[in-house]
């Protein structure tokens, strides 16, 4: 490796839209919901299974609906817990926290505070995809890749990867911060908080209408391998 002090890690926080056994009495009435963007990323764990960097140190997915628990949001947020999962007691729901949200988030955590306590800045990319069209208006982009634009490497690096993803795809609208906006709750924003100079989070959104093209994931993921080799080499 050129640089050794630079690697990447990789989430995909909405992979699979599972419900355990145990919870399946309160989703009875939610198979279709879970089916839909609402239970989980389509298309986003094929994309996030498919990028591969000799600079990747730690892959992981959650693949539990994120209308069981959402792990890409904070303890505090109304969201954390779905209409479905509402209900719950206090002790019910603490459970669910420890069997499924601090079970993703933790391992991660602590594979990030070992880098960090190795000297290396981490570059961590978090996988997601949108809906085509919300509430009747079509949303007028392919790819969203998105960053705080106070932070000068996020940016930096979201400019290198929108280049790359332009040379390979050269047909397709990559916009930055779209269809969400980049620096709101997330589990990319938890580690911002954390560190400010070793840390770069990015977050991509894949439109929802690739999400059975194999070989289109391809060519991000290959984009996304170009734009950290001229990372690391900076």
């Amino acid at each position: 490796m050129m640089n050794n002090k630079k690697v990447v890690v990789l989430s995909c926080e909405h992979a699979g839209n599972d419900i355990p056994f145990q919870y399946q009495k309160l989703f009875q009435n939610a198979t279709k919901v879970l089916q839909t963007h609402r239970g989980y990323d389509l298309g986003s764990k094929e994309l996030f299974d498919l990028i591969n960097s000799d600079y990747i140190t730690h892959k992981q997915s959650a693949t539990s609906s994120r209308l069981l628990v959402d792990v890409n949001r904070s303890l505090y947020r109304r969201t954390l817990f779905s209409e479905f999962t509402k209900c719950l007691s206090k002790t019910e729901k603490k459970q669910l926290l420890d069997d499924y949200y601090y079970t993703f988030r933790r391992p991660f955590e602590a594979e990030v505070e070992k880098l960090w306590q190795q000297d290396k800045t981490v570059l961590h990319l978090s996988v997601h995809s949108f809906t085509p069209e919300l509430n009747g208006e079509v949303r007028q982009t392919d790819f969203g890749i998105l960053y705080n634009p106070e932070r000068v490497e996020e940016k930096q690096f979201a400019r290198l990867w929108k280049a790359e993803l332009n040379k390979i795809l050269p047909e397709c609208r990559v916009r930055f911060n779209y269809p969400f906006r980049g620096k709101p709750d997330g589990f990319v924003r938890h580690f911002r908080d954390l560190e400010g100079e070793k840390y770069l989070g990015i977050e991509f959104e894949m439109n929802q209408k690739y999400a059975g093209d194999t070989e289109f994931k391809k060519k991000i993921a290959e984009a996304f391998k170009y734009a950290v080799d001229t990372w690391i080499k900076q």
